[in-house]
């Protein structure tokens, strides 16, 4: 495998945005320089400003570069501001050009995408590791530049906000270095005041059949013919089980050829209700799901493994139409799958295999519970680790992560899929791992770079190590997007590539990009390189595997849209960076990402989530009525080289 980031973990709960530090340099006099500002103290920038409105323009040299870019980035909004510097001040029209690179050799030596890839995970030093060599990046070789600021006045953000940038940049719904997603969870919305619950109209529970009393089971006017049925089956089993494996596929035949009625009616109707969707007809696909909701409460009168089965599949049919609250339903959706699962004795299942004592299950049940187990625990940390959720309820122990061995009566592709989501579910725990740590030091002061966390480094290198070679994927050099054998595969490498950036972003986070050591860079590039595989991979998946790829995967598209948005400010750090390594191919890879999200959308009806993306789209779009292209204005101006002390080391602010 061409790349390997360094390992990092999904961190929840509303946590700290720290400031991204861009550097700066002279701009000329008539130009508009955007560039982000801090909200926090952004009454002590006003202050000075009207302390020096109607001040003599200064001429000195050391006054006129003193327009140096100061970057924070504002955790209680979470959102970046950019504000216009100039040596005079003011609003003046900016000049529409790009921002050339000044002539003269890069600080660093940039090799190719796939070669730095390489060179630059493994060259990443953590305590009892093995050291290796990097010869092509050269962290520590960061020149300093000439303190010419006035320190008393560096520390203070004094530039001005345009408005209309302010307000559309606050809409942006970035993701933190602690991974919480705004948009996942608003704390702050659910203290209000209670809206009106209002009952969403469904257009198809009108036309069910009307319930009677009696054993549950499928209407058989809806019942659909075995031509139809099998070709749902085959539709399910194929796209959406090795994404969701809780079923075991020689079971479920053996009772479907032999006795149906062994079949729980919820779980028939939660997989037809994906299979409808793949299959092209929407209509049938919202109508089995419909049923099957109103059929759900029945089944919950004591716990089944069936039941749970079937609320896992429904969970993820409900990925496809999202109706209001969709991030909530799910959380609490995942939150009565574990109860059921540990009600069902399903957390005790590893131990009681370790300890000798027998579960009273044949190997393919047993192999099923243990497939079901891990199914849960991803999706409670795939779902509440992004809301900032640190209270999980699947101990890490009680999950059976070794690889499966081959058992009589299953077939290989069914091998091969317990094999593959165990690599998925060892993934997770790195993810997991992450979670629980950030839960316990979330206080502390600089909890980014806290040994703790800072130890957890080396685990994603070693599940790449372990990695199979038909799971591996190979980057080409030009950037271009890779080949992928499935989506599985694409699913499995973009959450890869995301664990570096939420394991790294923290790191980033509390480092001073002035620190001549080069750990500052030495992140960002692990966290940048990682996006721009993120994107690369969704683009590959959407070349091959069209939108059904993206959707097949765990949380739907929900998943790539928070991959997108956890990547939106590395590219607006990198954009406005002057250091080539970042910034050469920054704007391809911002516009890239952003047709990838603007895809997505169009399929997807995500109201509440849809209009935050517009505002990233109108904050930063050419032309909103067309596919994505970046504004030739930014980041006009914002590549300076720093002044020495200019940007101090990143601060925590809590939320």
């Amino acid at each position: 495998m061409t790349h390997d980031p360094t390992s990092r973990k999904i961190l929840p709960q509303s946590s700290q945005m720290a400031s991204f530090n861009f550097v700066p340099q002279p701009a000329p006099q008539a130009q508009k320089n955007y560039v982000f500002v801090d909200e926090h103290n952004r009454h002590k920038r006003l202050k000075v400003m009207r302390a020096c409105e109607g001040a003599p323009t200064m001429q000195s040299g050391s006054a006129s570069a003193s327009s140096t870019p100061m970057s924070a980035y504002d955790p209680s909004s979470r959102s970046f501001s950019a504000a216009p510097t100039s040596v005079h001040g003011g609003y003046s029209q900016q000049s529409m050009m790009n921002t050339t690179p000044k002539a003269g050799g890069p600080i660093y030596q940039q090799p190719s995408f796939a070669e730095s890839q390489t060179n630059l995970f493994q060259a990443v030093q953590y305590p009892d590791a093995q050291q290796q060599s990097q010869p092509n990046l050269h962290y520590a070789s960061v020149n300093p530049a000439v303190n010419v600021v006035d320190e008393s006045y560096a520390s203070h953000n004094v530039f001005p906000t345009p408005p209309c940038m302010e307000a559309q940049l606050k809409k942006i719904p970035l993701v933190n270095e602690a991974g919480t997603a705004p948009y996942l969870r608003n704390k702050a919305s659910f203290r209000r005041e209670e809206e009106p619950v209002i009952d969403e109209v469904d257009d198809f529970s009108v036309v069910l059949p009307p319930m009677t009393p009696g054993k549950i089971r499928i209407p058989p006017a809806l019942m659909p013919d075995d031509a139809t049925a099998h070709q749902y089956l085959d539709l399910y089993f194929t796209n959406v089980h090795p994404f969701l494996p809780v079923l075991s596929k020689a079971i479920f035949y053996q009772q479907w050829n032999t006795n149906r009625a062994a079949i729980s009616p919820l779980i028939l109707e939660a997989m037809f209700a994906i299979a409808g969707r793949l299959a092209d007809e929407p209509a049938q696909g919202q109508q089995w799901l419909a049923l099957a909701a109103a059929h759900a409460d029945a089944f919950m009168d004591v716990p089944r493994l069936s039941t749970l089965q079937a609320l896992l599949i429904i969970l993820k049919a409900k990925e496809g139409a999202p109706k209001k609250g969709y991030y909530y339903r799910s959380w609490m959706a995942i939150v009565q799958c574990v109860q059921m699962g540990k009600d069902l004795g399903l957390d005790e299942h590893y131990a009681d295999h370790q300890a000798g004592r027998g579960c009273e299950s044949t190997e393919l049940e047993c192999r099923m519970k243990t497939r079901i187990w891990q199914t849960v625990f991803a999706l409670e940390v795939m779902i509440g680790s992004p809301q900032g959720r640190t209270d999980l309820a699947v101990d890490i122990d009680e999950v059976d992560f070794r690889l499966p061995q081959p058992i009589p009566g299953d077939d290989e592709e069914e091998a091969v899929v317990s094999r593959n989501f165990t690599h998925l579910a060892r993934l997770v725990r790195n993810v997991s791992r992450m979670n629980s740590v950030y839960a316990r030091i979330k206080k502390r002061k600089e909890w980014g770079i806290d040994p703790e966390f800072v130890q957890l480094n080396p685990s994603l290198n070693s599940w790449l190590a372990e990695l199979p070679a038909d799971l591996s994927i190979t980057f080409p050099p030009d950037n271009s997007p890779p080949w992928i054998p499935s989506p599985f595969v694409g699913n499995l490498h973009q959450y890869h590539y995301l664990t570096f950036i939420l394991l790294h972003r923290p790191q980033l986070a509390f480092c001073d990009p002035n620190d001549l050591e080069g750990k500052w860079k030495q992140h960002m590039m692990i966290c940048y390189s990682s996006a721009k595989a993120i994107c690369r991979v969704q683009e590959a998946i959407l070349n091959s595997f069209g939108m059904s790829g993206l959707q097949y995967m765990l949380r739907g598209f929900s998943f790539p849209v928070y991959c997108a948005l956890s990547c939106v400010v590395l590219h607006l750090v990198a954009m406005t960076s002057p250091d080539p390594d970042l910034n050469t191919d920054s704007r391809e890879f911002f516009q890239r990402q952003m047709r990838v999200m603007e895809k997505i959308m169009v399929v997807w009806p995500m109201p509440e989530l849809q209009r935050q993306i517009d505002a990233v789209r109108e904050a930063f779009s050419m032309d909103t009525r067309k596919p994505f292209v970046l504004k030739p204005s930014f980041p006009t101006g914002a590549r300076h080289p720093a002044p020495r002390h200019h940007l101090a080391q990143v601060r925590a602010i809590g939320l």
